[in-house]
């Protein structure tokens, strides 16, 4: 994409570092949550949510390990707040669409 159209999307090449602390803050939460080992695969993305009634943007979080783990919250990366992380988490200790 070039960058007068990155511009016009608000997007830009350049990296948002408050983006990627806060990810690497919620990440640290999630293996503190769920007892990871320090070297746990997690992931903290922020994504355009393209579902009907979906807020434009959602947060990602996954856990790759022997099983890989899911988690969608609902809002941007930086309205994310610990405690709707650690809800997710023990709430639904599997991830999302875990088999029963």
């Amino acid at each position: 994409m070039n960058e007068a159209l990155s511009r016009l999307l608000g997007r830009s090449n350049r990296p948002d570092l408050d983006r990627a602390e806060r990810a690497g803050e919620i990440a640290e939460l999630v293996r503190v949550t769920l007892g990871l080992p320090e070297n746990s695969t997690v992931t903290v993305q922020e994504l355009a949510c393209a579902e009907p009634g979906c807020p434009p943007m959602e947060t990602k979080i996954a856990v790759l390990d022997q099983t890989a783990r899911r988690w969608t919250l609902h809002a941007q990366l930086s309205e994310v707040d610990d405690e709707a992380v650690r809800k997710a988490l023990t709430t639904q200790p599997e991830g999302e669409n875990a088999s029963r």
